[in-house]
């Protein structure tokens, strides 16, 4: 029972960051009706920038991270307005091969920049120790501090949404586009708005993932994990990519304790898939999506 425990924590804690990557597909996807491949490039870019704040610059933690957030947004806002603002008005179709020209485009010119710029550095964010131990379970600091800023920061961008006047911008312009345009709305800035939001959140879950000493361009891989949370949550639902996010997460901590020791070694990187696959056969628009989305 305490192992069955420890993995479900495990999961959530973990789940928590897929679910921030998901809600950075999804509110790309419902404002203008592509997927963004190139999730996981972003997430290399927005923590590049970060580490060459915080370790090549040495800037103090509570500056480098919301500066590097910053950098990052501005990094999506910079991307969207080269190779999607000159798509809109067409095919979403078209939006979505462009982000997958982007996911090869971006991954050459992260490796040109290693090679010629060099690397960014890496440091400990040497957060405070909440690391939790009750009785034989126990919880990493980093796992933890990864699950709680992604919750933080899904709460934020929830917020933001819900109950600001951009917010009210991204929702009309996700509705109908045509109809939010004929109201005022300036449809080229909220589609750049909310490519610069979708880079942010990545960028946390990239820093919280690269505080356990893993930082490279292969980072880029965590990316693929949106790919089923969105799927399973539903191409349109925050709510959705909230809840898959952690079913994913404790579906592969589960997969991890008791599946893989019987063998199976490697099993866990391919079971958020498998569960994919058979979310989809029963619900093939996902668990919260609805049915007029045309899937990709």
């Amino acid at each position: 029972m305490i192992e069955l425990v420890q993995s479900i924590g495990a999961g959530i804690l973990v789940g928590l960051v897929y679910a921030l990557l998901g809600l950075s597909v999804v509110i790309i996807f419902r404002a203008s009706g592509a997927f963004n491949f190139a999730v996981g490039q972003l997430l290399v870019i927005g923590t590049f920038l970060f580490f060459t704040l915080f370790a090549r610059q040495g800037l103090p933690l509570l500056l480098a991270f919301p500066l590097g957030l910053l950098a990052a947004g501005a990094a999506g806002a910079v991307i969207e307005r080269l190779t999607i603002k000159p798509l809109i008005g067409r095919d979403p179709i078209f939006m979505t091969k462009a982000t997958l020209g982007l996911f090869f485009l971006l991954s050459a010119f992260l490796q040109f920049v290693l090679k010629y710029i060099g690397s960014s550095g890496w440091l400990p964010l040497n957060l405070p120790d909440i690391t939790c131990k009750i009785n034989d379970l126990f919880f990493l600091s980093e796992q933890i501090w990864a699950g709680l800023l992604s919750f933080v920061t899904f709460g934020l961008v929830i917020i933001l949404i819900l109950r600001t006047r951009w917010g009210l911008a991204v929702r009309a312009v996700s509705e109908n586009q045509t109809i939010a345009t004929a109201f005022g709305i300036n449809t080229r800035f909220i589609l750049m708005f909310t490519w610069s939001i979708s880079a942010m959140c990545v960028a946390v879950a990239g820093i919280m993932i690269s505080n356990f000493g893993i930082f490279s361009t292969s980072l880029a891989q965590v990316g693929f994990r949106a790919i089923p949370v969105v799927l399973i949550g539903g191409l349109d639902s925050i709510p959705g990519a909230f809840i898959a996010g952690i079913i994913i997460g404790i579906f592969e901590s589960l997969v991890s304790a008791y599946i893989e020791p019987l063998g199976l070694i490697g099993f866990k990187d391919v079971a958020a898939y498998i569960l994919l696959l058979i979310v989809l056969f029963i619900r093939p628009y996902g668990l919260f999506g609805t049915i007029r989305i045309e899937r990709v």
